[in-house]
């Protein structure tokens, strides 16, 4: 999935965000998948930023591009606040000229491409990012966005939640299935949900 990015080059950021959608289990009840997913010591956060200053108006345009897809990363990773860390392979951004180029987000180990393209222009610089090899999932980010969904409210819902086991960390299907599910056993709510991960973050569905 794409998204597009309005710069002002010497001045402030517009962001534009998007979202998008949706995986695979076999025949146990809901109760009977996964394991148990406890109530979290502390509420996952609304919002998650790189852990690291957040470049002035006036920095450079790609200093600015390299901190949004930092954020675009820990929210693909269900907002599990870690350490990122960014590289392009260009160091200049900015002017009228079409550009095309790779940026490279590092999360809990693991490196997640970006296809970069600007438009240009004089004042703003629009421009579009990709992700090229997937997305970032965390089983500690599936597990709190389940608890986020489905068990902050407590009842059958939360006494029942259940999830797959997954790695601590890696890359999956952007918009697919990732191969993971969330589970509530009893209650209204009462079913699979497949953990998905976006261009922008994590959803349950």
């Amino acid at each position: 999935m794409q998204r597009d990015k309005w710069i002002r080059t010497a001045a402030t950021v517009a962001l534009v965000v998007s979202a998008a959608s949706a995986c695979g289990a076999s025949g146990a009840p809901a109760s009977a998948k996964g394991t148990p997913v406890p109530s979290p010591t502390a509420a996952p956060p609304e919002k998650v930023a790189p852990q690291h200053p957040a470049p002035g108006k006036k920095a450079p345009v790609l200093e600015q591009i390299k901190y949004d897809l930092e954020t675009r990363v820990l929210y693909m990773g269900g907002a599990v606040p870690k350490q990122t860390s960014s590289t392009c392979d260009t160091k200049e951004v900015g002017g009228e000229k079409p550009r095309t180029f790779t940026c490279t987000v590092k999360y809990m180990g693991v490196d997640v491409p970006f296809r970069v393209e600007t438009k240009g222009g004089f004042i703003l610089t629009q421009y579009t990012a990709t992700p090229t090899k997937g997305g970032v999932l965390t089983a500690e980010g599936m597990r709190a966005r389940a608890w986020k969904q489905y068990g902050q409210y407590g009842g059958k819902a939360a006494g029942s939640l259940r999830c797959d086991k997954a790695p601590e960390v890696q890359l999956v299907p952007i918009d697919k299935p990732s191969g993971y599910r969330c589970y509530v056993g009893e209650g209204g709510l009462k079913g699979d949900y497949d953990a998905i991960v976006t261009a922008n973050g994590m959803r349950l569905t």
